[in-house]
């Protein structure tokens, strides 16, 4: 009985080797890499495909849409169905937008679907790629992200950034209940201008993107020097390991 205990014992001890070595080890897949969308014009349903499976999205203005799985080379194109002129044959797909996820991460990335007003491309919108990480863009942090033409000298909870176009800045929460934007704008004509104050709430377990729009000209004012502030916000949970997680 001692020796086929023994026997045994070697026997798994041999077959628990043999499953952990590397060339057998069984591993945990790849992450997938992800992204969402918000529409810097208005809101926009566009579709695109996943493992030859059409997905539609929906991009609106003042929110972020669901996390998405991106596809396995990261180049996601978005695009609408037109019907086919041939009877009988599929809709043609019309691409409306092309973005080329970054290899170097997983992400997740936010996607800006910007209205495209080149007269040298057939798409109707271009892109900006940003990582949404919570490494990069952590919890309880304002990102101010300036869509304005002109550059932006802007403070928030008592930290100072100055933005040019396209360009973003971070700033943690601060300790109090609520925090005071101040965006000042470079006008060529006028110099700096205050062109907006207005205050930005404090939570906890939760960060805010922060958008800068320069307002739309109208009859009534036809060269608005204001801005906007569209603000997102996005909860965070905690797992039982301690990972966050985007809700």
């Amino acid at each position: 009985m001692a020796l086929l205990k023994r026997h045994l014992i070697c026997t798994f001890t041999g077959l628990f080797c043999l499953l952990m070595s590397p060339g057998i080890a069984q591993t945990s897949p790849a992450p997938e890499a992800q992204f969402r969308v918000v529409s810097m014009s208005d809101v926009e349903t566009v579709l695109f495909d996943l493992d030859k499976e059409q997905e539609v999205l929906i991009a609106s203005v003042g929110t972020f849409s669901r996390l998405y799985p991106a596809p396995k080379d990261g180049n996601v194109v978005f695009y609408k169905e037109t019907p086919n002129p041939e009877s009988g044959l599929p809709p043609i797909k019309t691409p409306l937008a092309k973005s080329q996820l970054p290899s170097q991460s997983v992400g997740p990335y936010l996607i800006l679907l910007i209205p495209n007003n080149s007269p040298n491309t057939k798409l109707k919108f271009k892109t900006v790629v940003l990582d949404h990480s919570l490494e990069n863009f952590p919890a309880n942090t304002y990102r101010v992200y300036n869509y304005s033409k002109r550059q932006l000298a802007v403070r928030l909870a008592e930290a100072n950034l100055l933005l040019s176009t396209a360009e973003s800045g971070s700033v943690p929460y601060p300790d109090g209940r609520k925090a005071w934007l101040k965006v000042a704008a470079n006008d060529q004509d006028e110099g700096w201008l205050v062109v907006r104050s207005a205050p930005q709430p404090v939570g906890s377990n939760t960060r805010t993107t922060v958008f800068l729009v320069d307002i739309e000209p109208s009859e009534l004012d036809p060269n608005p020097l204001g801005i906007m502030d569209r603000r997102i916000r996005e909860r965070i949970f905690t797992d039982d390991t301690g990972m966050q997680h985007l809700r």
